[in-house]
């Protein structure tokens, strides 16, 4: 499985022209946190799109909201066509997106996957540099590496709960053997957790917090053959795997790319899988006694769901992309609290387009971001709702 993994985040993440991935939710659980300081007021944010600074393949993989106007969006870059992957760091402010200055302690790769923010002077971004983990905190005035444990080599998913809880997770890979991989901040430094590992190759790409002591980590492991969704919970001591539904039938290859919760009774979590002859979104609830696999819409002949963000029990959004007989537009389903249903979403790209994180703070406030292309080197985008 790690091997067929990384061929597809390669496909859709890193190949040329478009892709040089989820998204994780900072404030899909704002309601059941500390509280956070009103928000000021800023002016409604129309369809702009954010600064593509590389001449080569820019890409947004991961958003983080706290307000209409306070919100962030990481992925990387290339500043030349065929120059090394740079670490990619966009605010906005309400009125303007602008680049903002990371880090970038890789010789040939820095990729940032996912942002997670729990005030506007305490957001962490997470993604891996060459070989290595890469942790990156802004403090209010600038973004700078933070010390992580010497393992593994990729960091998939990041929340903050508050000042001195964060978790961060991914995967650790020794020759063709993938395992999970979870740390912890305490509020001074961050240290590796225990985490179940099964099968033989095991992968987390996403986590999510309602507090210290409840978080869910996502991801997929190989029992042997074929794939299994994975499901890890935080029960405030250890980390344990939880039963997970999986679609019937055969399954050739699994993943679950986001997850998102509101409360200890109600969480998400989304992704897709292939039978082999076909590939179909997957979207799971927790209900509080157990995850239920819900039926999604699945269209075009090769969907994909990247990121999902919950604002309520009844209010949710999960976005991707897929391919169609007229390129790779973007997928965006909603949750009304009965079912999930497609809605229309842009496309910018005449080639393909990619929607790869959301975020949300309110059922009216909802922000979704990737990358496109027109058969060049793929540009950064945005969008608002509602």
């Amino acid at each position: 499985m790690a091997r067929q993994w990384l061929t597809r985040r390669a496909l859709w993440a890193l190949a040329a022209p478009l892709a040089t991935a989820a998204l994780l939710i900072a404030a899909g659980a704002a309601g059941t946190r500390a509280a956070r300081a009103p928000a000021p007021p800023c002016q409604p944010w129309t369809s702009t799109l954010p600064p593509s600074p590389g001449a080569g393949d820019n890409q947004f993989n991961g958003v983080t909201a706290l307000s209409a106007c306070d919100v962030w969006a990481v992925g990387n870059y290339r500043a030349v066509p065929t120059g090394p992957l740079l670490s990619l760091a966009e605010h906005w402010n309400g009125t303007a997106w602008k680049v903002v200055p990371t880090p970038n302690p890789g010789t040939s790769i820095n990729f940032l996957r996912a942002v997670s923010a729990f005030s506007a002077s305490n957001v962490w971004a997470v993604g891996h540099a060459d070989d290595s983990t890469l942790i990156l905190h802004w403090n209010g005035a600038a973004w700078a590496q933070v010390p992580s444990p010497a393992v593994g080599n990729d960091l998939n998913g990041v929340d903050a709960v508050s000042a001195t809880s964060a978790w961060a997770v991914g995967d650790t890979v020794s020759g063709s053997t993938q395992k999970t991989l979870i740390l912890r901040w305490n509020g001074t430094k961050w240290s590796q957790a225990a985490s179940p590992a099964p099968g033989t190759d095991s992968r987390l790409d996403a986590v999510t917090a309602t507090s210290a002591g409840n978080a869910w980590a996502v991801g997929a492991y190989t029992p042997g053959t074929g794939g299994k969704t994975l499901i890890l919970r935080w029960n405030g001591t250890t980390w344990v795997q939880t039963p997970s539904p999986n679609p019937s039938g055969p399954v050739t290859e699994m993943t679950l790319d986001g997850a998102a919760a509101t409360s200890a009774s109600n969480a998400w979590a989304v992704g897709d899988y292939s039978t082999g002859t076909s590939q179909l979104t997957f979207i799971a609830r927790w209900n509080g006694t157990a995850w239920k696999q819900v039926p999604s819409p699945s269209p075009g002949s090769e969907p994909f769901l990247f990121g999902v963000a919950a604002a309520s029990a009844s209010a949710a959004w999960a976005v991707g992309a897929t391919t169609t007989a007229i390129g790779h537009p973007t997928i965006i389903a909603r949750w009304n609290g009965t079912a999930w249903k497609q809605v229309a979403s842009p496309s910018p790209g005449s080639s393909a387009s990619f929607l790869r994180g959301v975020a949300a703070t309110s059922a009216s406030n909802v922000w979704a971001v990737g990358d496109f292309s027109n058969g060049g080197p793929s540009q950064v985008f945005a969008i608002h709702c509602c």
